[in-house]
């Protein structure tokens, strides 16, 4: 009932927007349009290239030496200088062309929307603060937008949101061959007993013994006996840094016959407009190999999608950093392509920004309001080394999830510990080093905190591969010694 007044909202203002946008004499959009596989974007001005998105579950372009199937890379067009009317008439275009509408979404001023026909798929959203729409050929996904949610519930547990415990490299354990500075890991139980897993841990927090170690927390949390089947509905990656993603990577390879992962969801840039590494390669390798049947979905600005209790909204991408004159993207790292989530559970909010830098905060800032930008619990980012003093305050989180030492915060000291502890008491800091997994259990009125032990050791030297292939930590990013 709700898509279908939606869909009827929508319509009314697609109507109004043709007739309004007709009578204000709106003039045609200005450049060539180069997503040939869709139809042109009415008004505006064109950017005149393109900007690669990335591919989704596909490699790279093949090379000469071991030849691959040609990926399916995913480009964006901007078009500046247009308005909400133009977005509304291209709505309107797309169902008079017998398209389906398969998303719509409006967070303040902003307004997302997707559309497919047959095996083609647009994904558009305009921003109302700087009046720019972008226009991508959505081309990567293998499961259709509105068919990735699953919003049946069951009431076997509490839902909760933990911050996965395992070592971090500080004065106390300084052996960089045995210890690393990064690493972040989260689980979302939902009430029927399946979970999200988000992100995974550094190549030095990958020990065979805290692999074991979190396999035995995700039995306990569940309620499952060891070697019973683990549901694990979306794995979410924010980043393509390995130490967002290593971790979790070699949970798959060890115990893929115990674990089911229903779906991916990530959003990694192009290899030609920020370079990627070997961790993001063996990643797509992994879930091609081990979890075929799973869908994806390369999320974007603006995407919401239900998992049972948990309501999660995509606030930030990096296309949303390109710039609308030539579609080029200007940072040097990929931090600041971090896939900003907000989950919701229970009327709770929790903030994950990933290893988000001043890129992203300046963009969140100037497309969102503390209305939506809030949050009970939020994720300090990239490891407390980027000092996001202008979004915190909007933020103005209750507790503080650290996927960083507590020591090391303290001893430096880092700079946005210190600007999160003017807004937070030091009780409310749940850091990731200290063997204690900290949980929330949202309710509508309150949150208790749970505390887990857990047992987690120093890097073991035990390789990532099954080949016994070791690789450095590429592009892991520790600013700080």
């Amino acid at each position: 009932m709700k898509n279908i007044l939606q869909r009827w909202i929508l319509y009314l203002l697609s109507v109004v927007a043709i007739f309004t946008s007709t009578a204000a004499g709106a003039f045609q959009p200005r450049g060539q349009w180069l997503l040939e596989k869709l139809p042109a974007y009415p008004g505006g001005v064109y950017t005149e290239t393109l900007y690669n998105t990335g591919t989704g579950l596909d490699q790279e372009l093949p090379t000469k030496s071991k030849p691959e199937p040609r990926p399916t890379y995913s480009y964006m067009q901007l078009v500046r200088q247009t308005n909400l009317a133009d977005f509304y008439r291209y709505c309107a275009k797309l169902d008079r062309l017998g398209w389906r509408q398969t998303f719509f979404n409006r967070i303040e001023k902003n307004v997302y929307a997707a559309y497919e026909s047959g095996q083609k798929r647009v994904y558009f959203y305009y921003n109302g603060g700087s009046g720019v729409a972008r226009v991508i050929d959505d081309c990567c996904n293998s499961a259709s937008l509105d068919a990735f949610s699953a919003d049946e519930t069951e009431d076997d547990f509490a839902p909760a949101v933990y911050q996965f415990s395992y070592p971090y490299k500080d004065s106390l354990h300084s052996d960089p061959a045995l210890f690393h500075g990064n690493g972040m890991l989260y689980v979302i139980r939902l009430s029927d007993g399946s979970l999200i897993v988000i992100d995974g841990g550094s190549l030095y927090q990958t020990s065979l013994a805290n692999i074991d170690e979190f396999r035995a927390f995700l039995y306990r949390i569940t309620d499952q006996k060891p070697g019973s089947r683990l549901r694990v509905a979306l794995w979410y990656g924010t980043h393509l840094h390995g130490d967002h993603n290593a971790f979790f990577q070699k949970f798959m390879r060890l115990y893929h016959e115990e674990v089911t992962v229903e779906r991916f969801a990530f959003n990694y840039q192009a290899n030609e407009v920020l370079h990627t590494n070997a961790y993001v390669k063996r990643l797509r390798n992994h879930i091609a190999k081990f979890y075929p049947d799973a869908a994806y979905v390369k999320v974007r600005p603006g995407y919401r999608f239900q998992l049972r209790d948990a309501d999660c909204q995509v606030l930030y991408c990096h296309e949303d950093f390109v710039d609308p004159a030539d579609a080029s993207w200007t940072a040097d790292n990929a931090n600041d392509a971090s896939a900003v989530l907000r989950v919701t559970i229970r009327d709770k909010r929790f903030l994950l920004l990933g290893d988000a830098g001043l890129i992203a905060e300046d963009v969140l800032l100037k497309n969102f309001t503390k209305q939506t930008l809030c949050a009970d619990v939020l994720q300090a980012a990239h490891h407390l080394y980027n000092d996001l003093h202008r979004l915190y305050p909007v933020v103005a989180p209750s507790y503080v999830f650290c996927p960083q030492s507590g020591r090391r915060a303290a001893e430096q000291p880092l700079d946005a510990y210190l600007t999160l502890r003017q807004l937070v008491p030091a009780d409310r800091f749940c850091f990731a080093d200290e063997n204690i997994v900290y949980g929330f259990l949202p309710d509508h009125d309150i949150m208790t905190m749970e505390m887990i032990p857990v047992n987690c050791t120093a890097y073991d030297g035990s390789p990532l591969t099954e080949h016994g292939e070791q690789e450095p930590p590429e592009n892991e990013d520790e600013p700080l010694s």
